[in-house]
């Protein structure tokens, strides 16, 4: 959990770091380490600005290779804590979360889960990866039986191609 204490807050800027477990954000899979956040909170009035700078080393596995590597990932959020009362309640917005009144912190633990995750890149190649053949065929090739159920058609086929030949144009 990376909670922040509303109550020591202080009108104006401050800046928070914090350096959770993998296991306290969630995030075994895939596994993270050297887990950083860097929070700038903002608090104007009755609302908290929060701006998340999340950094970690994902172990992934590569989409060409199959090899576990590492990557650096990094990534930023903000969001926006309002009193309730004040939030629109039509709009589904993530960037405007509520603030209850009785409570007495605000807890980024989702915040920043979710920010390393979508930093993690959709294709994971390790490097070097790139340039690396990857094998389209497997085993010998050579000599393929054919399936016994196309044989027929091999047939007709052969019949067909046999009277094509014999067949003279005038």
């Amino acid at each position: 959990m990376i909670p922040i204490d509303i109550r020591s807050l202080k009108e104006g800027f401050q800046a928070l770091e914090f350096s959770p477990s993998s296991a306290e954000l969630g995030l075994e899979d895939p596994g993270m380490d050297d887990v950083h956040v860097q929070a700038q909170v903002t608090v104007d009035g009755d609302q908290i600005v929060v701006s998340v700078r999340a950094q970690a080393v994902a172990h992934l596995t590569c989409d060409r290779t199959l090899e576990p590597f590492d990557q650096a990932v990094d990534g930023t959020y903000t969001v926006c804590f309002m009193p309730e009362a004040m939030m629109d309640d039509d709009a589904e917005d993530d960037d405007i979360q509520p603030l209850p009144s009785d409570s007495d912190e605000i807890d980024l633990t989702n915040i920043v889960r979710d920010t390393l995750m979508l930093a993690v890149p959709v294709r994971k190649i390790a490097p070097g990866a790139e340039e690396t053949d990857i094998p389209t065929t497997f085993g010998d090739t050579s000599e393929t039986d054919i399936d016994p159920r196309w044989k027929g058609l091999e047939k007709l086929r052969s019949a067909s191609d046999e009277s094509s030949e014999t067949s003279t144009p005038e």
